[in-house]
């Protein structure tokens, strides 16, 4: 039997208060090195959030440098500039580079969406990770939310846009005894898909069979345009221990 421990705990309350939306993380980095820096994110992580966490990791795009990339560095009061990003170029590619603009849901409002979420799931944690990066071949930026217990295990993630807050894709970690771990993904385990409408059936002219009356014919139906499918969102390799 799966002990629900309340998400929101008064330990997490009190690290809060020194912890730093990612907003004023990257309202940080435009003061001290320019709003331009901050025009196309790349990607945007915090670890160990109760709720917020208490550094960020910004890559964004600079094209003076060799790589493309550069790294600053967010936290207390401080904005760094690490330097060049290598971690990227050549061996993994960018999904993407985000538009500042596009960022309308920040990290305290992702958190209330993760709770949400985890209190559906009936699923508890003590720290979050936070990752920004867009979605693939776009600059709309979606959220990725890692829930860990106290141990460091993961226990859940929530995929989210940054834009408008829709939940893409969660997946959930239930550990009961002897070690069974048990994985709902809701690309798996979601309700299956509404059927497409077909359009309207468009009767056919009677054809006339051997005696010259009219044979009654079937109406021919028509299938509907396919169905465009939903936005992927990437989701990470999950170790669950």
């Amino acid at each position: 039997m799966l002990a629900v421990i309340c998400p929101v705990s008064s330990a997490m309350s009190q690290d809060d208060r020194r912890g730093m939306p990612a907003r004023v993380a990257l309202d940080r980095v435009a003061a001290k090195h320019g709003t331009a820096v901050i025009e196309n994110i790349v990607e945007m992580k915090g670890r160990r959030g109760q709720s917020q966490p208490r550094e960020w990791w910004i890559v964004v795009r600079d094209e003076r440098s060799r790589s493309r990339l550069r790294t600053m560095w967010v936290g207390d009061v401080r904005a760094t500039d690490e330097g060049e990003n290598k971690e990227f170029y050549p061996k993994l590619l960018p999904l993407g580079f985000i538009a500042e603009g596009k960022l309308k849901i920040d990290s305290p409002a992702a958190f209330n969406l993760l709770i949400r979420e985890a209190t559906a799931a009936r699923i508890g944690f003590d720290s979050v990770d936070y990752k920004l990066r867009s979605k693939e071949f776009s600059d709309e930026p979606v959220w990725s939310l890692t829930a860990k217990d106290v141990r460091g295990n993961v226990v859940g993630k929530v995929i989210l846009s940054g834009f408008d807050g829709r939940v893409y894709r969660t997946v959930w970690y239930y550990r009961q005894a002897g070690g069974y771990l048990k994985i709902v993904d809701s690309a798996i385990d979601a309700p299956g898909r509404p059927e497409v409408p077909r359009k309207p059936a468009v009767p056919r002219k009677p054809d006339r069979d051997q005696t010259g009356s009219r044979a009654d014919s079937v109406p021919e139906f028509t299938p509907g345009p396919d169905d465009p499918g939903t936005e992927q969102a990437e989701i990470e390799a999950i170790d669950p221990e």
